[in-house]
């Protein structure tokens, strides 16, 4: 009996010294994925607040960006507007064609080449040289006589257009202009001051004076920058001794002005 109880009690010791190691073995296993779910719980949180971290970059970027467009604006819309006022050119060019005359033996034609500084939108100032032929052949029954000649008239004028900025005009009314100018024209004639004819062989020798002309005129324009124009002009400073009749009428053509 005694022998049944040792072999009892060796078998229970023998039991619990195998069944140690295998709940060791169990407690490690276990420890281990205790591990393997702590590393995993690290591994995320870092993706987690690296992405946090992504997130809060993009959007400081976007404010950023944001912050700049709004600074950068106001330059940008009036930009333009000072680049438009740097390249917008302030002088302006053109020619007229006046003084046209064919009858019979006479031709005359008129020249003007001038230039103009805009000192608004709607006024200019500017200078102009006005290039005169004439040119007529005349027969005293027995010889034909020819003459011809060129005058020059240096000019200062100035133009406005009344109605360019006023927001109910037709593009027609906005055309029309005031124009003012003074001349100091050299002027050749076929004869003296006694009305008598100089004459070498079959020509006429001209006499040349000075003349002066202040005119006062108005004329009508069409498009811009390039522009055609028609106008009319009187001299105030007529006298009986001027080459010219006093009213005058032109056709010409601008650019900037």
């Amino acid at each position: 009996m005694r022998n049944c109880t040792r072999i009892l009690f060796l078998l229970l010791i023998g039991f619990l010294v195998f069944s140690t190691p295998g709940c060791q073995t169990s407690k490690g296993g276990y420890g281990n994925t205790k591990h393997h779910n702590a590393t995993g719980n690290k591994s995320a949180k870092k993706k987690n607040a690296k992405k946090k971290s992504d997130d809060k970059k993009k959007a400081e970027a976007k404010k950023a960006e944001e912050k700049t467009a709004d600074e950068e604006s106001p330059e940008e819309s009036t930009s333009p507007t000072k680049e438009k006022a740097k390249e917008e050119p302030r002088f302006g060019y053109g020619f007229n064609l006046g003084a046209l005359q064919f009858a019979g033996n006479t031709f005359q034609f008129g020249l003007s080449p001038n230039i103009a500084y805009k000192l608004s939108d709607v006024w200019v100032a500017g200078f102009m040289l006005k290039v005169d032929y004439y040119y007529f052949k005349i027969s005293d029954g027995h010889q034909n006589y020819k003459y011809s000649s060129f005058g020059l008239g240096p000019t200062v004028f100035t133009r406005v257009k009344p109605l360019e900025k006023w927001e109910a005009a037709t593009p027609f009314m906005k055309g029309l202009f005031l124009q003012a100018e003074y001349e100091h024209a050299t002027i050749s004639q076929p004869y003296d001051e006694f009305g008598n004819f100089i004459v070498n062989g079959d020509k006429i020798v001209g006499v040349r004076r000075w003349e002066d002309y202040a005119y006062i005129g108005a004329g009508a324009s069409s498009g811009y920058p390039f522009a055609s124009f028609v106008s009319i002009h009187y001299n105030i400073l007529d006298d009986i001794n001027h080459s010219r009749v006093p009213f005058n009428w032109r056709i010409g053509f601008t650019w900037n002005y």
